[in-house]
């Protein structure tokens, strides 16, 4: 009988009053939630915003100005020796230094290819009481694409001002300037450093890189033993820096390298930086200094200052295991070692689930039913990443990659959707629970607390035993909340509300810098990879990766906020379609977000000269109607969806192909040339080239800087096929009206290419 009357009460229309009181209830603590993200996110923001450039900073910029004049300065052209004859001339103002010019040649195999090349740098050395040196790097050359302000103008620029400023210091240490000039170009600048006898001096290296135009610079990679170089990152005035960068491109989801990748095979320890903000203009013609946000030149300069006289002075830099590392608003820097890191995890587990069960005790709650919250805490991490993959199909069908030009949507669209998925088992568990009469006033906030936290508690263990560096995020959460939960356990009457709104508001700090610097580095790379589908799902499904922790932290007060008004899920509903209806209505790119376009006018033998037309990623230029508004604005025929041209004149020389035989050796012999690069593409089975084995039936080298000339020998068990592509930077009319034509919301550069191919008789 109590059972029944239990239900019929549970079941009984509320009084008016009751109804409005728990309206508001729900409303004032989605507020202050709401409250407390703005904030974190407002102070997640400013954090990372340089301060005004002083004179070390208008330096730099006017360093960066004075390459960026120079256009594109491609490895070993001409426009690149003006760029290392101002770095040199201005090396040999600052007293103390040794100043050299190097030239070397070689060949270095980079991920997929062979490079061989000829280079030059410009190396300076400061002495100091111990041969031992540091190496600070920065490469001069910019990609093809652009003229390369940020990358790595305003680094070079910050590295001279740093040069100046160290030489009227005592170093304990030496201290070694590299200004390379081949790093866009795989990594041979670097390369060619290690032949260098300065180079035996060598123990760490700085490295100072872009893949954007603003904020500070971060720290993203560091070397398994560079536990004590990494420490020393938390004495800088702004330590700024995360492990994401480095589990990112640990796991390979990055397609992308720095020199630091020759210089650790050498067994050097050093910390890799970069300025990564406002991506939108990395390796674009847009690359220049007006694009550079105000204080980043200022803040390069004293990052290198601040480390090189760390390293150089009388800090211990011995090897040491690499921690987890993370800032906290850019003022307090904190590292955790790994194993104590797995360790830790456990015994906060053990500590989550002994308050847990003395917490079930005090408060009158049912162990089975806490255990079931940790469960469907648990089943919401698969739920938000089949959320945000079914969000981000939508998305692409609807209107694909509109968050390129509109960042703002990733958190109108995607993130709502996977943290509402995240909490959904939750909240059904819940709504089941009231059904049958078992969820009593009261404990839904306090069971959710707990089963969060035991949640927590679990994927901090697994996260931090798999290595999974970004999981720091759940490890700080499980610490907070086993103090939160003791707190609330001793604390009398309305007290025990502030241990987890603390608890909330520390959370939310982290996942709001973890979520900026994700979709902050994210946003615009993803928008450009040369993929055949969209990445709309990639993007939504890295939503849920911060909405995960967020539900997990957010689920107590959303218990507590009770059941929401009715029409709550219509107006959740409405606000999806609306957000889904903006990503249809508004354009992928913009003046602001461009899309990159890049024009490559193919010469092959007597053929007529066409002008393909380059987007890299999904949305083509065919796809988006470029291509015809191009031929119909510049006048240019537009035929195999390619632009017809006439043919440009350019220094390619001579390429012969020689063989012996069906199975005898290929020499591929290139003569005197200006070609900015030569790609060499090999297809068939069993190849190697000069000497090399390649995987997958494909072989690639690049030439680079041998103008005069370069010998590329193919060994092959069967039938094949060769591609010579000889790139240059000249262009002519035909290409240029071709630029001239393109819509505003694109931006473009164009190249000229001489194609030869060699196809084996057999096959």
């Amino acid at each position: 009988m109590t059972s029944v009357i239990s239900r019929t009460e549970t079941s009984a229309p509320a009084e008016p009053g009751a109804r409005r009181l728990r309206a508001g209830r729900f409303a004032a603590t989605w507020a202050a939630v709401g409250l407390l993200l703005a904030v974190s996110f407002s102070l997640a923001h400013w954090a990372t915003r340089p301060s005004p450039d002083r004179a070390a900073g208008r330096g730099a910029l006017a360093t960066a100005q004075q390459l960026q004049d120079l256009g594109p300065h491609v490895a070993a052209s001409p426009q690149l020796e003006k760029g290392l004859d101002a770095v040199s001339r201005e090396l040999r103002t600052i007293p103390g230094l040794e100043v050299q010019r190097q030239r070397a040649s070689g060949s270095y195999h980079y991920t997929d290819r062979n490079v061989d090349y000829s280079v030059e740098n410009v190396i300076a050395r400061q002495p100091g009481d111990s041969d031992d040196a540091l190496l600070v790097n920065v490469h001069v050359d910019s990609a093809m694409e652009g003229p390369g302000a940020a990358d790595d103008g305003v680094n070079v620029g910050a590295v001279l001002q740093a040069a100046r400023q160290l030489a009227g210091k005592e170093h304990h240490r030496t201290v070694i300037y590299l200004f390379n000039g081949g790093e866009e170009v795989g990594l041979t600048g670097a390369d060619a450093f290690t032949q260098h006898p300065w180079a035996k001096q060598v123990r760490w290296f700085l490295n100072l890189e872009a893949a954007g135009s603003g904020g500070l610079p971060i720290l993203f990679q560091a070397g398994e033993d560079d536990g004590r170089l990494i420490d020393l990152v938390g004495t800088t005035s702004r330590p700024y820096g995360s492990v994401l960068g480095q589990w990112l491109f640990q796991a390979g989801l990055i397609n992308s390298d720095t020199d630091s990748h020759v210089w650790r095979a050498q067994g050097w320890s050093g910390l890799d930086y970069a300025l990564f903000e406002n991506g939108y203009w990395y390796h674009t013609p847009n690359d220049r200094v007006d694009r550079i946000d105000p204080g980043s030149a200022q803040a390069v300069t004293d990052l290198t200052v601040h480390i090189a006289s760390k390293v150089t002075g009388t800090a211990d830099v011995s090897s040491a295991p690499a921690p987890y590392y993370f800032d906290v608003l850019s003022r307090w820097w904190v590292t955790l070692d790994p194993l104590l890191t797995r360790i830790g995890t456990l015994v906060l587990l053990l500590a989550l689930a002994g308050l847990a069960w003395r917490a079930c005790r005090v408060w009158h709650l049912r162990p089975g039913q806490v255990a079931a919250t940790a469960g469907a805490a648990l089943l919401g991490v698969p739920a938000a990443v089949l959320a945000g993959a079914l969000v981000g199909g939508a998305q692409s069908l609807i209107g694909p990659h509109a968050w390129f030009a509109h960042p703002w949507l990733v958190y109108l669209v995607p993130l709502p959707v996977t943290v509402l998925a995240a909490l959904a088992p939750q909240l059904l568990l819940q709504r089941r629970r009231a059904r049958r009469g078992s969820a009593r006033p009261g404990a839904a906030a306090r069971t959710a607390l707990l089963g969060n936290a035991s949640a927590t508690g679990v994927l901090g263990v697994l996260t931090a035993w798999l290595g999974v560096g970004p999981g720091y995020l759940l490890w700080v959460s499980s610490a907070l909340l086993v103090v939160s939960i003791a707190l609330v356990l001793v604390l009398p009457g309305r007290w025990r509300a502030v241990p987890p709104l603390v608890t909330m508001f520390v959370s939310f700090v982290l996942i709001a810098q973890f979520t900026q610097e994700l979709f902050g580095l994210a946003i615009p790379m993803m928008g450009r990879l040369p993929t055949a589908i969209p990445m709309d799902a990639v993007i939504a499904v890295a939503a849920a990766v911060v909405a995960v922790p967020l539900s997990l932290v957010v689920a107590p007060f959303a218990m507590h906020a009770g059941r929401p008004p009715r029409r709550t899920g219509l107006a959740l509903t409405a606000f999806v379609a609306c957000g889904l209806l903006i990503v249809g209505l508004v354009s992928p790119y913009d003046a602001a977000h461009p899309k990159l376009v890049s024009l490559f006018q193919e010469q092959t033998g007597s053929k007529d000269a066409r002008i393909e037309l380059e987007g890299r990623d999904y949305l083509t230029p065919q796809k988006l109607g470029v291509l015809d508004q191009v031929g119909k604005d510049s006048g240019l025929p537009v035929r195999g969806g390619a632009l017809t041209a006439r043919t440009v004149s350019v220094p390619s020389g001579t390429v012969a192909f020689d063989t012996a035989g069906t199975t005898a050796p290929i020499r591929i012999r290139i003569g005197a040339n200006g070609a900015q690069l030569i790609r060499v593409t090999v297809t068939g089975s069993g190849v190697s080239v000069d000497g090399r084995s390649f995987d997958g039936g494909e072989a690639v080298v690049d030439v680079v800087g041998r103008f005069d000339g370069d010998t590329v020998t193919v060994n092959r068990s069967g039938p094949v096929r060769i591609q010579v592509d000889q790139v240059f930077l000249q262009t002519g009319k035909d290409a240029k009206r071709a630029l001239a034509a393109l819509p505003k919301w694109t931006m473009g550069d164009a190249r000229t290419v001489v194609q030869r191919t060699w196809k084996d008789q057999r096959s």
